[in-house]
Formats: C-alpha cells, sequence, structure tokens
C-alpha cells in the first residue's frame, strides 16, 4: 500500500511539473505583449507608439539602406523616419503592412528578453530578426533591434 502511495505521489508531481512548463512565465507573456504592440505600431505606421517601444540608447542595424549601426534615439529615430516615409509612399491611411513574425523564440535571461524570428516580406531573402529587449519600471523597452537578410539559394 505504501508503494502504491508512493508511485501515485511521484506520478502526480510528473504530471504537475510538465504541466508548469507548458504555461509561459509572466515575463514571457509580458514580452510577447510588448512585441504585439510594437508590430502591431510598425504595420500602421504609428510613430509615438513605435518610438515609444525603444529605451533612449538603443542601437539598431538595418537590413538595406542604412551601413552603419544607429547609436541612441536622435540616430535610430532619424533613420525610422526615412524607413516610415518609405513604406508610406505617399498613401494616408493603413495599415501600410502585415508583419507576421514567424518561428519566433522568446528566451528570458532575468530583466533581458532575446527575442528571435523570421519575416516573409520580401521575395526570394530569408529576413531575420533580433530584437533584445530589458525590462524598465515603466515596462519592456527594446535596447538592441537587428535586422538582416540573406538570399534564399536556388534549387
Amino acid at each position: 500500500m505504501n508503494r502504491i502511495f508512493t508511485l501515485t505521489f511521484v506520478a502526480l508531481l510528473t504530471v504537475c511539473a510538465f504541466a508548469q512548463t507548458d504555461q509561459p512565465s509572466a515575463k514571457e507573456v509580458e514580452v510577447k505583449n510588448t512585441l504585439a504592440t510594437f508590430v502591431r505600431a510598425f504595420d500602421n505606421l504609428d510613430w509615438e507608439t513605435f518610438r515609444s517601444a525603444f529605451a533612449d540608447d538603443a542601437t539598431v542595424f538595418y537590413p538595406r539602406a542604412f551601413a552603419q549601426r544607429a547609436d541612441g534615439r536622435s540616430e535610430f529615430e532619424h533613420n525610422f523616419r526615412q524607413v516610415f516615409e518609405q513604406i508610406r509612399a505617399g498613401r494616408s491611411k493603413g495599415p501600410y503592412m502585415d508583419l507576421q513574425p514567424q518561428n519566433l523564440r522568446i528566451q528570458i535571461a532575468g530583466d533581458v528578453a532575446i527575442v528571435t524570428f523570421h519575416l516573409d516580406d520580401r521575395a526570394g531573402f530569408v529576413n531575420r530578426r533580433t530584437i533584445i529587449l530589458s525590462k524598465f519600471p515603466e515596462g519592456w523597452r527594446i535596447i538592441h533591434l537587428h535586422a538582416s537578410e540573406v538570399p534564399i539559394p536556388a534549387p
């Protein structure tokens, strides 16, 4: 009888442990929500919401037009204003894009989150994104965004 109780107890603990690993942590949920707000702001070219997603000292690597790293708010905002105008292309109503992060992975390390994903937004290329966020008193903010693309090899 004691053995059956012990086996049942161990089985119950195992089930509980596996059930907990399927649930995202509170930080992961916060990061996903922050990312969703950021992507929606970018899709709609909502400048104020978009820019507020970044920390003042954030750095950005762009995939195309800007070869140098943007250091700090004045540089990355200057570059993103140009990107916004290119995407807007004279239109006055959004959404202007439909970004859909694919193969999303979130890694949490204390108050830092590393988010990686792909975008299918340019034919013939794999568009890769890495966004590093840090937890601030007002919420998660982007401290680094790295955008790159590589050509898809011909079959």
